[in-house]
């Protein structure tokens, strides 16, 4: 029993001492971690001295932490967004690559950040020593270069190393993209000293070619067109959604048919298909994207609305009108009209008609199709008592709708309402034959008063006219005497 006993004790014992003996290590550890030592930093670099790091730090968190700190101190003070650009990315054009650690025993080492960010191999990344010296070289990154663009995942533009293979750059680009297959050559572009000569060299990537400064890759591939090609397709279809095409070959109709058809509440005459042709375009089928992203039922009436689509509206309306006969104005508008919409001309109505084109209009890769819902009713506004919407009613006539929109106004003209049609915008002077359609417009002109000085004008104008004439007869009648 004492023998076992005994045998207890010293291995409790031995435990505990070995546990002690652990922290006490640990405890010297981390102090040595924590101690500090001095750095200097010479060469092209935002700060140029000696600093505090410490052993824990490697070199690209010293780095970091130094630019950092010495990019807060430089732009604290400007508050101008352009300006502050500017300068940041002026003192972030410092080298990655080709500096250079030299020990205090007199030991140099090479540092290249770069290719530690993009591998995470720490031998180009090691930890700082007292004393230690790094030196970062002259570098101009408009000659001290080499470019690669082509079957890569990340086209890069870096800074050359003397030493550099097709190997590095093709790592520094992120790898070839295995979109593309077959890969094996790369055609590198280089020019004289003075710019005036290229020299094509073609090369397999796997020879790993030397580079020289300044040349420009293109790693080769063969087109491969196995993309995600889609078009979003929302509102009153029955399947919304990104609906996916082949290249340059899929119809309008056959979209259609993906997408399940049009509902009972498709309204076909303001259907149309977007595309990125201009910058209002663009940013109104980003939106799209992004709100159907989140909601799949997404309100487009609300949409619109956000996308200002009130001055659009005004544009289409006036732009068909007869209130005004200065031909300058007309252009005026069909040109921002254009400018603003650059829409595709297909009639929805007739997409499933055999006896149009419309059905075999293509779609293309990122295009949006917006099919809205059918609004049942009429907007009134101009000179009436109270401008808004009014239910529609199959076979009613412009002065029901007026009437419902509270009377004309005071100074309404009410033998000149116009009806602007809902699919096209033209104007048409209202009659009792006039048809009213869901989605038309009414509008009431107004009889503005003119000052007495208007008048004059207009008599002036008038009278000059006559006089002229007046003139002009006077003459012919004198010369056949």
């Amino acid at each position: 029993m004492k023998k076992i006993f005994f045998t207890h004790f010293i291995f409790v014992t031995s435990f505990l001492f070995a546990q002690e003996k652990d922290q006490v290590l640990s405890k010297q550890t981390q102090t040595e971690l924590l101690r500090p030592l001095t750095v200097t930093v010479g060469g092209n670099f935002i700060v140029t001295g000696s600093f505090t790091s410490y052993a824990s730090q490697r070199v690209d968190h010293f780095v970091s932490q130094l630019f950092l700190e010495a990019r807060k101190q430089a732009t604290s003070s400007i508050n101008q967004f352009d300006i502050l650009k500017k300068i940041n990315e002026e003192i972030s054009k410092f080298p990655l690559r080709d500096i250079i650690l030299k020990r205090f025993n007199g030991e140099e080492v090479k540092i290249d950040l770069l290719r530690f960010r993009l591998t995470g191999d720490f031998k180009f990344n090691p930890y700082l020593q007292n004393d230690d010296v790094l030196i970062f070289p002259a570098f101009d990154e408009k000659t001290n270069f080499v470019s690669v663009t082509g079957a890569v995942n990340n086209p890069i533009t870096f800074q050359f190393v003397e030493g550099d293979k097709l190997s590095d750059a093709i790592l520094f680009a992120g790898g070839i993209n295995k979109l593309y297959e077959n890969v094996n050559e790369a055609e590198v572009s280089r020019l004289t000293d003075k710019g005036s000569k290229e020299e094509i060299l073609r090369v397999k990537i796997n020879d790993d070619f030397f580079l020289q400064r300044g040349d420009r890759i293109r790693i080769l591939f063969d087109e491969n067109n196995k993309r995600d090609f889609k078009v979003l397709v929302i509102g009153e279809v029955n399947k919304p959604g990104f609906i996916p095409i082949t290249k340059g070959s899929t119809s309008i109709k056959e979209l259609m048919i993906k997408a399940g058809g049009f509902t009972d509440k498709a309204w076909l005459q303001r259907s149309e298909i977007l595309k990125g042709t201009s910058q209002l375009q663009m940013l109104k089928m980003k939106t799209l994207r992004e709100d159907f992203e989140k909601s799949e039922k997404l309100n487009l009436i609300l949409s619109e609305k956000y996308l200002n689509e009130i001055f659009l509206e005004q544009t289409k309306m006036l732009r068909m009108n007869d209130l005004y006969a200065q031909d300058s104005l007309v252009v005026i508008i069909d040109n921002l009209l254009r400018l603003l919409q650059k829409n595709s001309a297909v009639d929805f109505t007739k997409i499933f008609s055999d006896t149009t084109d419309d059905g075999k209009y293509i779609v293309d890769d990122g295009d949006i199709v917006v099919v809205p819902q059918k609004e049942e009713l009429v907007y009134v506004f101009g000179q009436v008592k109270r401008p808004g919407f009014v239910p529609y009613q199959k076979e009613k006539q412009h002065d029901y709708y007026i009437n419902k929109a509270g009377g004309f106004g005071e100074r309404a003209i009410d033998d000149e309402v116009k009806i602007i049609k809902g699919n096209s915008y033209a104007w048409i002077t209202a009659d009792h034959k006039t048809k009213i359609d869901s989605g038309d417009f009414i509008y009431v002109p107004k009889d503005v008063p003119k000052p007495f000085a208007y008048y004059m004008r207009e008599v002036g104008a008038a009278s000059s006219i006559i006089t002229a004439i007046a003139t002009i007869i006077l003459i012919v009648v004198q010369a056949r005497r």
